[in-house]
Parts: structure tokens; sequence; C-alpha cells
């Protein structure tokens, strides 16, 4: 039986003295309970921090996409948190992520850039 992993891991990454980046990293195509598992873990990280300024790289590499339910639930966490969010950067492999990007960059107020090298997403957000 092939098992298709999917799902969101967060973590924290230091990247010099006092730079910290938010790591996102989405695997597979995401579901409504991956982020029923993972907002609670992002609000309770940022309800810590007074005026929150995350950067985030959030890389996409093993990314497929949303089911419509999972969808709708990434739209409801950027209205909801989006002002949190300084600088995101994309990390991807395909056409797609960089479109993503794009439109993200459109609708929000964070800053919103694609990276295909992980390097230049870490100098990015760090300048």
């Amino acid at each position: 039986m092939d098992m298709k992993v999917h799902g969101i891991s967060i973590g924290i990454e230091n990247h010099g003295d006092s730079d910290f980046v938010l790591f996102i990293k989405a695997t597979g195509t995401l579901t409504h309970e991956d982020y029923e598992y993972m907002v609670p873990m992002l609000e309770a990280a940022v309800d810590e921090v007074k005026q929150p300024q995350l950067f985030v790289l959030a890389d996409l590499t093993d990314f497929d996409g949303w089911e419509m339910r999972a969808m709708w639930d990434d739209l409801k966490l950027g209205i909801e948190h989006g002002r949190e969010f300084k600088k995101i950067a994309i990390l991807g492999s395909r056409g797609w992520h960089e479109w993503m990007a794009r439109v993200a960059d459109w609708f929000t107020p964070s800053a919103v850039k694609f990276f295909e090298d992980r390097q230049e997403a870490v100098n990015w957000l760090r300048q």
C-alpha cells in the first residue's frame, strides 16, 4: 500500500546573532486536519511575542497543493495573521509556486518573494 505523506512542519531557525526565521515546510496535499494541528501551534508562538514582526521561510519544494477546505483554512490564517508577517520567502521548484508567491504579494501586507535557492531566500529575509 502506497501511503501519501502530507503535513506542515514549523520550526525556528537562527541565522546569526539575532536573526530568527520562522521555518514552515509544506509536504504533499494539505488537508483541513493539517491546519487543525498547525494553526494552534502557530498562534501560540505568535501570541507570546509583543507586536510580532515575523520573517518566514516557506519551503514548498515538496508541496502539491491543498484540498478545498484546507485552501479556505490557509486564506483564513492569512487574514487573521497577515499583518504579523513582515517578509515571506517562498522556496519552491515549480512554476505555480512562483505564481502563488506573486499572488500572495499582491493580496497581503507582507513582502513576499519567490526563490529557487534557499540561501538567496535567507539572505533576502535578513536584508
